[in-house]
């Protein structure tokens, strides 16, 4: 296989360390352009030297990546990456690969391919899995667009793991967004309960509380558990978690994830599902996933 030249739009974390990874394996010609708030030109020395010495060639200009790169990662912040991708679009070559590893809104992710593909590029909506300090270039990317087949093909033997979405932009972003609700509002809540937990002098064990019932199932047993009496339950839970909130707030920590999830449970019991499924032998979490789907109608386009 030749080796791609390959251009980064952009040189966080994710970018440097896809860009070691490619110049360890001498896998790739590397490029460079940077316009953020922290990095770009006239670059200074000190970056320039974090880019050289990773075996890849800084540019002064977005046209200059373009007119070489055969594959452009866009790896900005989340705040610009729609406007960049546009940019990227705008200059793009015929036949160009296109991955955008940002953490993008589906809707931006569909956006910026329409873009790309307007000027004869294939898009990859491409999504971080898990954080790149944890996995390195191992990181899981979870894929979908029109390129990213190819994609795969040609990053997959030089050590990426990559899986896929299909075709359409936007369908890997909303499975990374919608994990992140999960991974985020976890972190959250497990920050909020520690410290309160420190505050009433009973840290360790709390975290014994916390983790043992977890550690004895799969998460996926839990979740599909909360799915399944959610219907069922929602108002009581959410008569607890005020009372819990109400503990925090005496222990002098605003209960913010608390309260929210009061919230949820009640916004959940006020659909008024619970006795239709109270009468039903038996269901699944997707028969409740569905009903809850119904009553908020069809997602817009």
């Amino acid at each position: 296989m030749t080796r791609p030249i390959i251009g980064f739009v952009g040189f966080g974390e994710a970018a440097r360390c896809f860009c070691d990874h490619f110049a360890a394996r001498d896998a790739a010609e590397l490029l460079v352009f940077c316009d953020g708030a922290t990095n770009r030109p006239p670059y200074s020395p000190t970056f320039r030297d974090a880019v050289t010495t990773r075996g890849a060639r800084l540019l002064d200009s977005l046209d200059a990546l373009l007119a070489e790169a055969e594959i452009v990662f866009s790896a900005v912040v989340v705040a610009t990456a729609l406007p960049v991708g546009q940019t990227i679009a705008a200059g793009l070559r015929p036949g160009t690969l296109v991955v955008d590893i940002n953490a993008s809104t589906p809707r931006a992710k569909r956006v910026v391919a329409e873009a790309v593909q307007a000027r004869g590029g294939r898009f990859v909506d491409a999504n971080l899995m898990g954080a790149v300090s944890l996995y390195g270039p191992g990181v899981p990317l979870y894929c979908s667009g029109d390129g990213a087949e190819d994609f795969r093909a040609t990053f997959q033997p030089l050590g990426l793991t990559i899986d896929l979405a299909g075709t359409a932009p936007g369908a890997a972003a909303a499975v990374k967004m919608l994990r992140s609700v999960v991974t985020k509002g976890i972190e959250a809540l497990v920050v909020e309960a520690m410290t309160a937990a420190s505050l009433a002098g009973v840290r360790q064990q709390a975290l014994q509380g916390i983790c043992g019932p977890m550690d004895a199932t799969s998460f996926s047993q839990f979740l599909d558990m909360c799915l399944r009496t959610d219907v069922l339950h929602a108002e009581r839970r959410a008569v607890e978690m005020e009372g819990v909130a109400e503990g925090l707030r005496e222990l002098g920590l605003e209960p913010l994830m608390t309260s929210a999830t009061a919230a949820r449970l009640r916004a959940s019991a006020a659909l008024g599902l619970k006795d239709a499924f109270a009468a039903m032998p038996t269901y699944d979490a997707n028969v409740v996933l569905d009903a809850y789907a119904e009553c908020f109608g069809p997602p817009p386009p």
